[in-house]
């Protein structure tokens, strides 16, 4: 992926506290209408195996989503075991036809490198409902400050697959 063709970074808010807690992030659930989602799709098992190609697929279908009209692409980041996403959905877009699209492309993509590490992504995904400034503010940062929490990087704008480090979807 080229430099500055990967996302949309958002500067970290000062007043969030960088103790984010997933128990806090699954509040408001819900899954049919166009609002902003924070989802996260995961390995099944959860194992360390999206390398930097398949980290760059997901990016490309994100790139996708957004050029092609289907989301407000917010914040994201592509870890070595799962991937995180901010987003509003366009119209006539719904959240469970947007997850079949955009992970129908994504798996096919990342088939073959998967079955060889005998792992595949889980059948559902974790979404929820933003409904709030603040909530939006939290899972941004939750979601950019995920590489430096797991010990990847000193700084999110070190990991490549991150709207922390790439500026430019919108």
């Amino acid at each position: 992926m080229p430099a500055g063709k990967c996302g949309r970074g958002l500067s970290a808010p000062t007043n969030v506290s960088s103790q984010a807690h997933s128990k806090n992030l699954r509040l408001h659930r819900w899954t049919g209408a166009s609002a902003t989602f924070f989802i996260t799709k995961s390995l099944h098992p959860k194992r360390p195996f999206l390398d930097p190609e398949a980290r760059a697929i997901v990016i490309s279908a994100f790139l996708f989503a957004v050029d092609d009209k289907r989301i407000y692409l917010r914040a994201f980041v592509v870890m070595p075991d799962h991937w995180h996403a901010l987003f509003a959905l366009r119209e006539p877009w719904t959240l469970p036809k947007f997850m079949h699209d955009f992970m129908s492309y994504v798996a096919r993509k990342t088939s073959y490198l998967l079955s060889t590490q005998d792992t595949a992504w889980q059948d559902g995904y974790y979404g929820t409902h933003v409904k709030t400034a603040r909530q939006f503010e939290y899972v941004a940062y939750y979601i950019e400050q995920n590489p430096v929490v797991k010990g990847l990087v000193d700084s999110a704008e070190q990991w490549d697959a991150s709207s922390a480090s790439c500026k430019d979807i919108g």
